[in-house]
């Protein structure tokens, strides 16, 4: 993996679980606390006719982010996932790995999502979770105060059995949230789109892992994924926004997709 959007090949690391993820040497790192962000997309062929437009989706989230007082104290980890047909091989790729927001440009999403496979959906939820707390143990040892967000965006139900269950996910998220030390508080929110045959089976997956929130956004249109980046960006900057009260922020009400 080289260099791209401030994160380099040689600040690679693997966590305990064995998930590999780069990140931002803590050296060079300016402020004291950090609200860290994880952005999955599933990218199996079923997304093909829309991924440039879920590329747009995640250089809106960074652009307004930007425009936010917290910027200055967001790291933003894209991934995106998906299996091999008949090879039960599961492929997490990241677009950039933990990075300083003010680096990244957006651009540079453009023709990072290639569609192919199947959704491993448990697996890259669990990789996501099993990273983000990796990273932020790495910044508390160094006297950096934290909380976190995941997005989790896919357009269908887990079709790939690996080691990763809604069972396993509920058990890491717990052991997280009982550890307040090392991220004051984590929010997980499920987001489907184009996920009008599979929300229940969303809907199940949310509660038996433990996941915060389920988030239907409809169809894949132009219009309902800009809306998405701006639930994604207002998400954000709440739970930035939160960091020191002792919890997590609230849901968003009433937002209208």
């Amino acid at each position: 993996m080289g260099k791209m959007m401030g994160v380099d090949a040689n600040d690679a690391v693997k966590t305990t679980q064995g998930f590999d993820y780069t990140c931002v040497g803590i050296e060079k790192l300016g402020a004291t606390e950090y609200t860290i962000v994880q952005i999955i997309v599933d990218r199996s062929g079923s997304v093909s006719d829309f991924r440039c437009d879920l590329e747009k989706m995640i250089g809106s989230v960074v652009d307004a982010c930007k425009k936010s007082p917290r910027a200055m104290n967001l790291l933003i980890r894209v991934t995106t996932f998906c299996a091999e047909p008949f090879a039960d091989r599961v492929n997490i790729e990241e677009i950039h790995g933990f990075t300083i927001l003010e680096t990244i440009d957006s651009s540079k999403y453009a023709n990072t999502i290639n569609p192919e496979g199947t959704t491993p959906l448990f697996e890259a939820t669990m990789e996501a979770i099993d990273t983000i707390y990796d990273y932020a143990e790495k910044l508390y040892d160094k006297e950096y105060f934290c909380n976190g967000i995941i997005f989790i965006i896919t357009d269908g139900e887990n079709n790939v059995i690996k080691t990763a269950t809604p069972a396993s996910i509920k058990q890491k998220i717990a052991e997280i949230k009982r550890n307040e030390k090392v991220l004051e508080s984590l929010r997980t929110v499920l987001i489907g789109i184009n996920d009008k045959e599979c929300q229940t089976s969303l809907d199940e997956f949310h509660k038996q892992s433990g996941l915060d929130e389920y988030v239907s956004v409809g169809e894949a249109s132009p219009n309902k994924l800009a809306k998405l980046a701006d639930f994604v960006s207002q998400s954000v900057s709440s739970q930035s926004n939160s960091l020191g009260s002792g919890g997590p922020s609230q849901q968003i009400e009433n937002f209208k997709f």
